[in-house]
Parts: structure tokens; sequence; C-alpha cells
């Protein structure tokens, strides 16, 4: 849902700078003066708009910092309720009100309304009034607090998987993960984009559904698709702590919170083996996981944090960070600009939510699949191949897709005459987005699957958490920088 706002953002700046454009030149005679001041008044806007995205990419920070709680999530719980299901229920039961209560405010905060207003505007005072509505910093708050929420979720959510799966299909998890993420995203940004457009919605959705017609109105608004999730969320939530059941395990008492080192655990921290499995450890029994996760609670959450630490004073450990944390920067300016730049340039809603359902959903869900038979559980082999070409091929298409919009959106021809022009902006659009797709899938699903073969499933909600939060950790200070 978050992916939405600055393209929101961006397009609210794109209707102000119109608007203020629009009345420099109904109300100067002087050419030359209308020129320099419509120029000067979509500087400060752009500028406004990139600064306004920078501030609400820190909503995102939560994820890079959940390491610091994650200890806490996987020695603490409920046996009446389950390990799991202690913090993942009543963390999305939370969510899912939030989002209800604060539906209203995130969209008054963004005056969206006040937006939609300057199509039908000259004024300045419409302009003004609708830069001066636009409050960033209280739907970064707002998302921030959702980003907590769903971070300590997402620290359940890791651990649980590692024993709702057996070892043998372990490396499957990442593919669920992976189509999972791809589909949520689909519904909640292109689904929400389609929706909330007010072109598709008056040509496409109403009649289509029936509906009277509103020119100029989405059929869905940003605090009504808000309040729809946040009810969705709280009935799958319902769903789950009614009828999912947790592996019973042989725990003494009815909680758990152990604080202790837990100096009469088999394990000791300063084996350095005990942290990566070994290699005699391949052909273990599917049981071994399970027993093995029953110690997480025994060790108790000083000794989890101990053992993450040495973790990563482990040299290989050492080296994977530091990957995990450079390895974006060749591609940071395609990965976080490209389509604002796409949008400043002139491209619609409409033309987004048309190719993400056709392009986006299905290599979401294809690649993984595709990608595992073909390199068959070399999830290292899998990473480079896609990283390679996401740093020179992926990066030129981007380059010259983003030239073919700038030219053919100002009424210019790209080469030869309309229908050739025409040509090249579309292919040079679908295979930008289609390519982009391909190997952000194939990457994270290479980086999950790696991730889930080598956790020590005594602390496992933790350790993944651990290569999560490094693996999250540049994305946000790449953002806001770049931005």
């Amino acid at each position: 849902m978050s992916a939405s706002i600055p393209f929101l953002i961006q397009q609210k700046v794109q209707a102000i700078a119109s608007s203020a454009a629009a009345h420099h030149a109904t109300t100067t005679n002087a050419a030359g003066e209308i020129i320099d001041v419509a120029a000067h008044s979509l500087a400060d806007l752009t500028k406004t708009a990139y600064n306004a995205q920078a501030i609400f990419a820190l909503c995102s920070w939560p994820f890079s910092l959940k390491l610091l709680w994650a200890p806490i999530v996987d020695a603490c719980f409920s046996k009446r309720f389950g390990r799991r299901k202690t913090w993942v229920v009543p963390i999305q039961l939370i969510a899912g009100a939030l989002m209800i209560g604060g539906s209203d405010y995130v969209e008054s905060e963004l005056g969206l309304d006040n937006a939609a207003m300057l199509a039908g505007s000259s004024s300045s005072s419409g302009a003004e009034a609708a830069a001066s509505s636009m409050n960033v910093q209280g739907v970064t708050f707002f998302f921030f607090t959702l980003y907590f929420l769903m971070a300590t979720q997402d620290i359940a959510v890791d651990g649980w998987a590692l024993t709702m799966l057996s070892k043998k299909n372990r490396g499957k998890g990442p593919i669920c993960n992976s189509i999972g993420q791809n589909i949520g995203y689909f519904l909640s940004y292109v689904g929400f984009l389609a929706l909330n457009d007010a072109d598709s919605s008056e040509n496409l959705w109403r009649p289509l559904l029936g509906l009277p017609s509103k020119p100029g109105v989405g059929l869905v608004s940003l605090g009504g698709f808000v309040k729809f999730m946040g009810s969705f969320m709280v009935i799958i939530t319902v769903l789950v702590g009614l009828f999912k059941k947790e592996v019973d395990m042989s725990i003494e008492g009815g909680d758990c919170c152990t604080i202790s080192c837990g100096t009469d655990v088999k394990s000791n921290n300063n084996d350095m083996e005990t942290l990566l499995p070994k290699k005699n450890q391949v052909d273990d029994e599917d049981d071994d996981d399970e027993d093995a996760e029953i110690d997480a609670y025994e060790i108790g959450i000083m000794e989890t944090y101990h053992r993450l630490w040495s973790v990563v004073k482990l040299p290989a450990v050492q080296s994977l960070i530091m990957i995990l944390l450079t390895y974006r920067l060749p591609c940071a300016l395609s990965d976080n600009v490209k389509f604002l730049k796409a949008v400043e340039f002139g491209l619609s809603k409409q033309t987004t939510a048309l190719l993400s359902p056709t392009i986006v959903l299905p290599l979401g869900i294809m690649v993984p699949i595709i990608a595992t038979k073909i390199f068959h559980g070399h999830p290292l082999k899998q990473f480079m191949w896609a990283y390679k070409f996401r740093v020179t091929f992926v990066a030129l298409i981007d380059v010259l897709m983003l030239l073919a919009v700038r030219t053919f959106l100002a009424g210019n021809l790209i080469l030869g005459g309309v229908g050739m022009s025409r040509a090249i902006f579309w292919g040079l659009l679908i295979a930008s987005t289609a390519l982009q797709a391909t190997v952000h899938s194939m990457q994270f699903n290479a980086q999950m699957t790696f991730f889930a073969h080598r956790v020590d499933p005594a602390i496992g909600g933790s350790y993944m958490t651990l290569l999560n939060t490094f693996a999250n950790l540049e994305s946000p200070h790449l953002c806001c920088f770049v931005i």
C-alpha cells in the first residue's frame, strides 16, 4: 500500500504545477516573464516532490532495525495460544484496526481532495492551498507505525516458516514468499492505482460494473482502500487465530519468557560451529528441526543476543553483510527514481495500471518457479546471473526508456514516423518493466533460499531477521540519499 504514496505525491505536485502555470499564463502579459515564472515554479515544486519522497522513505526503517527486538519475539510467547500466533494475531489485529481508524487521516494529510479540485481551478490560491494541505510528515508517521507492526510480525512469520515446512521442503518457502509478496504488491499497489485512476474508472470499471458515471472521480479513494484492506486483515487474522494450529511443543506451563543466559543449555555460545549447519547434518531426519526449534525459548533472550553477536563475528557472515550493504549501489537510481521521473515526464496512472497486471504479476509468480528448476537449488549462481544482467543490460534499457518517455510524451518523434515512435515507446516501456520485475524476483528468491538453508533453527526467527535486516538496511538509506 505504501508503494502507491510516492506515486500519488508525484501526481499531486504535477497537478499543482499545471495549475500554477495556467494561472501565470492568464494573468501575465509579458511572454518572457511567463516562461521564467512557470519554470521557477516547476523547479520549486519538483524539489518539493522529491523532498517529500525522501521523507516518506523513512517509514520503512523498522524493517532495518527489527533485529533489536527479534530475540524478544523468539523467546516470549504463550504456549496455550501458539508460539508464533502469540505475536502474529494481536499485531495484525492492531495493524488492521489502525488502518480502519486512520484511513481518513491518511487521505486528509495528503490533501488528495484539494489536488483533484485543481483540474478546474486556475487561481494561485487554489494551488497554494493544495500545496499547504500536503502533510508528508503525518503520513510518514502513520506508515512508520504500520511498518513497525509488520516488521515485528515478519520476525514471527520467518520463524514459523522454518518449523511449518520440513527440511526437504524448506527451499520452497522462499518461492511461496516471493509469490505471496508479488500478489500482495499487485493488489495493494497496482490494483489501487487502477481503481483510483479517474479515466480508467470512468471508461472501464464503471461501465463494466454497471455503475453510474462520475467523471473526474476514481472508483476507489485512498481512504476507502486503506479501510477495506484493514478490514480484510482483521477478518483473515481472526480466521488464523481460530483455525490454524501450531505444532504442540512439550513446554511445561502455559507461558514462556526467558531472560537468563541459558547456562544449562546444551548449545555453547562460544562454539562457532553450532551456529551454522554442518555438512554431515544435511541428511538428518525432519524431526531434528522441530527438536532444535524447542531450544529457542530455553536459551533465553540474553543468550539469543549473544548468539546473534557470535554469528555477526563469523568471517563468512561479515563478508555476506558487506555484500548485502553494497550490492544495490550500482542500480540505486534505476530502482528508486526511474518511475518517478517517468511520471514527471507525463506517464499516467492508467499506463502503469495497464502494464503491471499484464507483466509484473505474471512474472512475479512464474519467475521464482522457473528459476528454481533452471538453477536446481544453486541460489548463489541464480543471484549472480540476475545481478550481472541487472547492472548492465537492464540499466541501459531503463535509460533508453526514460529518454523515449520524455520525447514521445512531449509530442516529438523518437525515430521515423508516428507509428515507429509509438512502437519504440511501448516496446522500451514494456521491456524496462518486464526486465526489472524478472531480475528483482530472481534475486529475491535466491536470497531468501540461501538464507533459509543456512539459519540455526535454535534461533530461527532471530537468525532470519539478522540476515534480512542487513538485506533491508541499505534500501531506505539509498532511497533517501538518491531521491
